[in-house]
């Protein structure tokens, strides 16, 4: 028995070594696959022949023949027709879908007006996106897996705080899990960021990366040895909670980071010396763009705060790239030239990017966590082409 479960964890890991490259590599070959994997052809071909007969790939015409001769090598790629996936981000205003082939290709995209946060509705609403991708579905397999970003703390795939929404007595992976017969995996934002940045962007080729969200509140995603660091209770990252400490800034003990350097610190404050209320991100943009003083003396004061964060969560890990998550910053590129330029007067050497389309990064994060997950290769690193 001992001798069949080895060969059983054998097989497995070479069928999944096989399904790796052909997914790493936008179109590859059988030959191609024996020399990397140093597997013998016959080999490779069997394991291939089982991939294939699943479904899993699609056969996109003939390479080279060799010096020598002979047959030209069929070419492979991963068939992305073979089913889809469907994220999920709950954020305070919108909710945000995605749908993505098994390639991790994008298909379809919605951002929509919450109106209320009542989590009966919100989960109405998603409940109808399912049942319009399942309608338009044309793939082989169909719908493979439904994934959540939350703006909270997850912990064994569970929610355990949701700031923004109520999600108590909600158990979105039972509920879905049940109803659709396929995998439902939750993950914090931040988390999702780290998780875009080390498979679709420029973390790819990185071992130790950190995404810093910065939203309503603030939050890192940690990837440390190309592993996403969650801690203990899924805790790790909440920076945002973290003390401020410096006398400049002052009122209670207990101020967070988050009540001097979120979206939403800007805006309380913007809205204090204005006598207004209920301003978003948009009005900050706009104002700023109008030249109003109040506003870009705020976000000076962000970015001076901000960078100090970042300063601190560089040394802290020492990654070899932090990136930051921010619509704001998206909307306003000169902050991120201001922080990245207070950064480096601290003494920060490790370089800073923005993620591009803000909007699109958690999602295809969760993309990516379900796509390991499908496949049975959670263990696995896994490409996928940037999506622009």
């Amino acid at each position: 028995m001992t001798n069949a479960t080895g060969r059983e964890q054998l097989h497995k890991r070479n069928l999944n070594l096989v399904l790796q490259q052909i997914f790493n590599n936008s179109i590859i070959s059988r030959i191609d696959i024996s020399h990397t994997l140093n597997l013998n052809k016959s080999t490779v071909s069997a394991l291939y022949n089982e991939l294939d007969k699943k479904g899993l790939l699609q056969e996109v015409g003939s390479g080279q023949s060799t010096n020598v001769g002979g047959r030209k090598p069929v070419l492979v790629k991963i068939n992305e027709q073979y089913g889809y996936t469907i994220s999920f981000d709950l954020g305070f205003r919108h909710l945000h879908v995605m749908g993505n082939y098994l390639n991790g290709e994008v298909f379809y995209y919605q951002r929509i007006e919450l109106g209320s946060r009542d989590i009966q509705k919100i989960l109405g609403m998603i409940d109808h996106q399912i049942k319009v991708s399942m309608q338009n579905d044309q793939t082989k397999r169909g719908l493979l897996g439904i994934g959540f970003s939350i703006h909270g703390i997850v912990q064994d795939n569970q929610v355990i705080n949701s700031p923004f929404i109520d999600m108590k007595g909600v158990d979105l992976v039972g509920r879905y899990s049940t109803k659709y017969r396929v995998p439902v995996l939750l993950e914090n934002e931040a988390n999702l960021s780290g998780v875009y940045e080390r498979d679709f962007n420029d973390g790819k080729d990185k071992n130790n990366i950190i995404a810093i969200s910065i939203h309503k509140g603030i939050g890192a995603g940690i990837i440390l040895n190309r592993q996403l660091y969650r801690g203990v209770n899924g805790e790790a990252g909440e920076i945002g909670r973290s003390l401020m400490f410096t006398e400049n800034f002052t009122g209670s003990k207990n101020d967070k980071v988050e009540d001097f350097c979120s979206e939403d610190a800007i805006i309380e404050q913007v809205e204090v010396q204005t006598h207004q209320k209920n301003l978003t991100r948009e009005d900050i943009v706009q104002r700023n763009r109008a030249g109003d003083k109040v506003v870009q003396s705020e976000l000076k004061h962000f970015t001076y705060a901000i960078s100090r964060v970042i300063y601190n969560v560089a040394i802290s890990f020492a990654p070899q790239e932090l990136y930051l998550n921010s619509p704001l910053i998206e909307d306003i590129p000169t902050l991120f030239d201001d922080i990245v330029d207070n950064a480096q007067k601290l003494g920060m050497k490790i370089p800073i990017r923005l993620i591009p389309h803000s909007g699109y990064a958690t999602l295809l994060g969760c993309c990516s966590l379900l796509t390991h997950r499908v496949l049975d290769m959670d263990e696995y690193n896994l490409t996928f082409t940037s999506q622009k």
